[in-house]
């Protein structure tokens, strides 16, 4: 079954996937959440002109772009004997639940 689960809200036209355990500041010097400005240079960094942004943190977590910038994006969970197996956050803006 298909679902959307919730909508994200984002105004840096970033997208983080991973671990909050591993984001949020703690001091950690390796830490990407440390500060807003590291973490955008960081991204910012790894676009090239013309290509969406990716970035991957060794394991941590993976940053993209929306490719829009602002605004709200449903979150859709593909869930299969009570268990979320994936989940997909759509930046066209058109939305899908099979619920």
């Amino acid at each position: 079954m298909k679902k959307i689960v919730g909508h994200i809200h984002i105004d840096s036209g970033r997208c983080w996937i991973g671990d909050p355990c591993y984001v949020l500041p703690d001091g950690a010097m390796d830490n990407p959440g440390r500060d807003w400005s590291s973490f955008f240079d960081l991204t910012r960094k790894s676009a090239k002109p013309g290509e969406p942004i990716t970035q991957t943190f060794d394991g941590v977590g993976v940053c993209v772009g929306t490719g829009y910038g602002d605004g709200s994006y449903p979150v859709t969970a593909q869930i299969k004997n009570g268990r979320v197996m994936s989940i997909t956050v759509d930046f066209s803006g058109e939305e899908e639940d099979d619920d």
